[in-house]
C-alpha cells in the first residue's frame, strides 16, 4: 500500500474513482427502489438490473473504442456524458415515464463496460506488474466499501426527497471525478497500429481469451458463475418483502452490510494477491459467495445479514483475482478489448439468467432460487480447480504487456 500511495497518478485515480463510485452506488440501488415504488412489482424492480447488464452485449465495440483512444480521455468523457444523462431523471414523475428510468439504466450499463475496460488498461500501463494486483485490490476495496454509505445515502435521500435529487448527487460526483482525472500526468505510449479489417479488430479480445488455455478456463468458470448469480438479482426484493417483511428501502441496509464484508474481502485480497495464485483466489471467492447465497435462503434477518456479508467478502476476492489474471496474461495494446470481451462473456449468461430469475420469482419461492444459485457457484469453483496448477502461459504476455502492438 505504501508503494501505491507514493505513486501520484494512482492517488489521483483512486480519488476520482472514489467520487464517481460513491455517486454510482447511491443511484444503482435507487433504480430498483424507484421502479418498485412506481409499479409495486418485484419483477419490474429486478428488471432494472437486467437493463444495466444487457448493454454488456456491446462490449466488443466498447473495447475497440477504448484501445483506439487515450484511456484517460475515455474515462473523462464517459463521466461527463453520464452526468448529463442521469439529470434526465428529473423528468420522471409517474409510471408513464418508467421507460426513461430504464433508458438511463441501459446507458449506465454500457458506460460501465467501457469505463471498466479503460481503467483496466490504464492501471496496467501506469504501474509495474507487481503493483497491479494490490492496486486492483485497493480499488475494489473502495468500490465495495462504499456500499456501507452509498446505498443507505441513496435510499435515504430517495425516501426524503425523491429520485431526482439522488440523480443530481450522482451527476455532481461524476463531474468532480472528471476534474480530478484532468490532473493525471501519465501519458500512454500509443504504438503504431496495423491496418486490419474491423471484424478482426472487433474479435481480437475474444480470440485472445480463447487462445490462452488459462483464460479459456476462466471464461468457462465465468459462464457458470454468471448463470448462477444472475437469478439472484430479481429475488432480492422478494427476500426483503416476503421473507423479512421489510419495505423495499431495506435493500439499502443489506447492501451496506455487503459493503462491510467487501471492505474485509478487499483488504485481505490486496495482501493475498502477491502470495496466492489468482486461480486459487477465484476458487475461494466463489465458495464464499456460494455460502452467502445459501444463508440468504433462510427467511431470518440474522441469516440474511450474514449471507450478504459473506457475498461482500467474496465479490472483491473474485473480482480482484480475475482482473489481475486478465492483466497478467494480456498485452496492454489489446487490454481494452480483452477486458470488454470478458465482460461480454459474463454478460450474455447473466442477462439471460436475470430474465429467467424475473420470471421464476413470480412462481417459485425465493429460497429455491437462492439454493440453485449457491449450487451453481460451487460448480463454477470446481471448474476452476485445474487452473490452480500453473500460470506458465501467463508469463510471456505479462513480460511484453507494454510492447506488443495491437492486431
Amino acid at each position: 500500500m505504501r508503494e501505491l500511495f507514493r505513486h501520484r497518478d494512482f492517488r489521483l485515480l483512486l480519488a476520482g474513482q472514489t467520487l464517481s463510485m460513491f455517486g454510482e452506488w447511491t443511484l444503482l440501488l435507487v433504480f430498483g427502489i424507484w421502479a418498485k415504488t412506481l409499479t409495486g412489482s418485484n419483477a419490474i424492480a429486478g428488471l432494472t438490473v437486467f437493463a444495466m447488464v444487457a448493454p454488456g452485449l456491446l462490449a466488443p465495440f466498447a473495447g475497440v473504442v477504448v484501445d483506439r483512444l487515450p484511456r484517460r480521455a475515455v474515462m473523462i468523457g464517459l463521466n461527463l456524458i453520464s452526468a448529463a444523462v442521469v439529470c434526465s431523471l428529473w423528468l420522471v414523475e409517474d409510471r408513464d415515464q418508467l421507460w426513461l428510468l430504464f433508458a438511463v439504466a441501459v446507458w449506465y450499463g454500457f458506460s460501465s463496460v467501457m469505463f471498466n475496460a479503460a481503467i483496466s488498461g490504464l492501471v496496467q500501463a501506469m504501474l509495474p506488474m507487481d503493483l497491479v494486483g494490490p492496486a486492483n485490490g485497493l480499488l475494489a476495496t473502495v468500490r465495495q466499501g462504499l456500499r456501507l454509505i452509498g446505498p443507505l445515502a441513496g435510499a435515504g435521500l430517495f425516501a426524503i426527497a425523491g429520485g431526482r435529487w439522488v440523480a443530481t448527487l450522482d451527476a455532481a460526483t461524476l463531474v468532480l471525478a472528471s476534474v480530478v482525472l484532468l490532473f493525471l500526468r501519465h501519458r500512454e505510449v500509443r504504438v503504431a497500429r496495423e491496418v486490419v479489417p474491423f471484424g478482426v479488430e472487433l474479435t481480437a479480445g475474444l480470440l485472445h481469451l480463447w487462445r490462452s488455455p488459462l483464460l479459456r478456463r476462466l471464461a468457462l468458470t465465468t459462464i457458470l458463475f454468471s448463470v448462477a448469480i444472475g437469478m439472484v438479482e430479481p429475488t432480492v426484493y422478494a427476500l426483503v418483502g416476503d421473507g423479512l417483511h421489510r419495505p423495499p428501502e431495506f435493500v439499502g441496509v443489506l447492501v451496506s452490510v455487503q459493503g462491510a464484508g467487501a471492505i474485509l474481502g478487499g483488504v485481505v485480497v490486496s495482501g493475498a494477491i502477491r502470495r496466492i495464485s489468482e486461480p486459487s483466489l477465484i476458487v475461494v471467492g466463489l465458495l464464499v459467495i456460494a455460502a452467502g447465497a445459501g444463508l440468504c435462503s433462510i427467511p431470518a434477518l440474522p441469516a440474511a445479514v450474514l449471507g450478504f456479508g459473506l457475498v461482500g467478502v467474496g465479490i472483491p476476492t473474485l473480482g480482484v483475482a480475475i482482473a489481475t489474471l486478465l492483466q497478467r496474461c494480456t498485452p496492454n495494446a489489446v487490454m481494452g478489448r480483452v477486458a470488454a470481451g470478458y465482460d461480454m462473456i459474463g454478460t450474455v449468461p447473466t442477462t439471460a439468467s436475470i430474465a429467467v430469475g424475473a420470471v421464476l420469482v413470480g412462481v417459485w419461492p425465493y429460497q429455491a432460487i437462492l439454493g440453485v444459485s449457491a449450487v451453481g457457484c460451487v460448480a463454477a469453483a470446481l471448474s476452476m480447480l485445474p487452473a490452480r496448477r500453473t500460470l506458465t502461459d501467463a508469463a510471456a504476455p505479462a513480460a511484453t504487456s507494454r510492447a506488443v502492438p495491437a492486431p
